[in-house]
């Protein structure tokens, strides 16, 4: 099948994402049918760098500069996001193409598996914070200090909001409070929270909380993955 792109320097940004979804492999999956696939995606990231090398020949030809580009698809669905300039295309398999949760950029491209998570600096409720989404949950993360200005907080304060998207209501959050051996005084002290990437189109965010208590000092992890729905929190000793 062939679509014809027309590419246009006053509306289209340098930015392409490809988005390839790979489900959980199953041994049962006839061979031709894992090949067809990789052969379909490697063809796509291919036709892909090379728009990618047009668009940018057309952003340096001016204002009203025109190229039209005709593409032959076989597998998945080709679609341009005008609220992000962003073009993608999407396939579901049950072949193991790419490992659930991974990305891989060149350039301007994207590619990898169950990428829907997006995080970035906000505000709620007036507050400071981060927030981690994905199809199911928006989690709000207080923003405390930085590494050069530690704050005090208590580790009840930094789950600041999760909102379940599937049944449009916020989780009650009252009595969440974490704490090493049980131990009161590891439940407060100076320290910062940082967002370990921003941006959409990721596999998972992790909100990464650093606490040097009065007993002990550690750090809690807070991570939302692509398709879940719920968040997990791990910590550690520093």
């Amino acid at each position: 099948m062939k679509k014809g792109i027309a590419l246009i320097s006053a509306i289209i940004l340098i930015g392409i994402t490809i988005v390839a979804v790979g489900i959980i492999y199953n041994s049962a999956v006839p061979i031709v049918k894992k090949l067809q696939i990789s052969g379909e995606t490697e063809k796509m990231k291919q036709v892909f760098n090379k728009l990618d090398e047009i668009v940018i020949d057309v952003a340096s030809g001016g204002k009203g500069t025109r190229r039209t580009v005709y593409l032959t698809m076989g597998l998945g669905r080709l679609w341009l996001n005008s609220s992000d300039n962003s073009l993608y295309w999407k396939t579901e398999t049950s072949a193991k193409v790419v490992s659930p949760r991974t990305q891989q950029k060149t350039g301007n491209l994207i590619f990898g598996s169950n990428l829907e998570t997006y995080a970035n600096e906000t505000q709620y409720n007036g507050t400071d914070a981060y927030v981690l989404e994905n199809e199911h949950l928006r989690v709000y993360i207080r923003k405390i200090g930085s590494p050069q200005n530690p704050e005090h907080y208590k580790t009840s304060d930094l789950l600041l909001s999760v909102y379940n998207k599937d049944i449009r209501k916020s989780l009650d959050l009252d009595g969440l409070e974490i704490s090493i051996d049980s131990n009161p005084l590891s439940v407060s002290g100076q320290g910062y929270t940082v967002l370990s990437e921003k941006g959409k189109n990721l596999p998972y965010a992790t909100v990464t909380a650093y606490m040097s208590s009065g007993y002990i000092d550690y750090y809690i992890n807070f991570t939302l993955e692509s398709g879940e729905d719920f968040i997990i929190i791990r910590g550690g000793l520093t």
